[in-house]
């Protein structure tokens, strides 16, 4: 029997300009198997970042449902929500959104220190992920005294220091140094059929790994 650790259905977002009514998706039906890899493409403003704050919950539909490991985000408050996406998603934004007044490795760390646990047990692995993304030698600097490209690579590593089970990339290699690109891909390789991936991309080296790839057309996504 397949699983699926990402289940929309009927899902419709809008959002108000001003006045006006802007619909992002309409009757939006969306699967995504357990330890899948998922692509999604298309030009700016179809909904792909909004695609990935609605399965991350940190928007919520207008109606429909969506399912994340048999949890109704929907039906959740603001707190279980939270704590809900602290254990179970990854996520990398397209700016990164550290924090400026903390360093990289405070950064990194600051999903353990979130969920209340222990600093000292994600120690070793925080130095790990640092050495893999060539960030050891930033681990004290500040956001603004490190390079673009170190600075996204400290957000995906923060996205994986609780090795969670989804994985939500939105756009992480556009605008970056081949460096940090293919470090990224790299790792997107290694991690595939480990977690659950959702990723928003244009890069060509990224779409042979997708299991699937859907773009979002007229407010609902249509399978590539």
């Amino acid at each position: 029997m397949v699983h699926y650790v990402i289940e929309m259905k009927d899902v419709e977002k809008s959002f108000f300009l001003g006045t006006e009514r802007i619909n992002i998706f309409t009757d939006l039906f969306y699967q995504c198997r357990e330890n899948s890899f998922s692509l999604i493409k298309g030009p700016s403003g179809c909904g792909k970042s909004t695609l990935i704050a609605l399965i991350a919950g940190l928007t919520l539909v207008n109606s429909g449902s969506i399912r994340v490991f048999d949890h109704d985000l929907h039906a959740m408050n603001t707190e279980s929500l939270a704590i809900f996406r602290s254990m179970t998603i990854g996520i990398v934004f397209q700016m990164g959104h550290l924090i400026s007044s903390l360093t990289i490795k405070e950064n990194i760390l600051l999903p353990v220190v979130l969920t209340e646990r222990d600093e000292y047990d994600y120690e070793q692995r925080a130095n790990n992920l640092m050495k893999e993304f060539s960030l050891i030698h930033r681990k004290n600097s500040l956001p603004r005294q490190v390079s673009g490209g170190e600075f996204q690579r400290a957000a995906f590593v923060r996205a994986l220091i609780l090795d969670p089970p989804l994985l939500l990339v939105d756009e992480a290699t556009s605008n970056q140094d081949q460096k940090t690109r293919q470090v990224i891909i790299d790792k997107l390789t290694e991690l595939k059929g480990k977690k659950t991936i959702v990723v928003i991309s244009h890069e060509p080296e990224i779409e042979p790994l997708a299991d699937q790839t859907h773009i979002p057309i007229h407010g609902c996504l249509q399978q590539k």
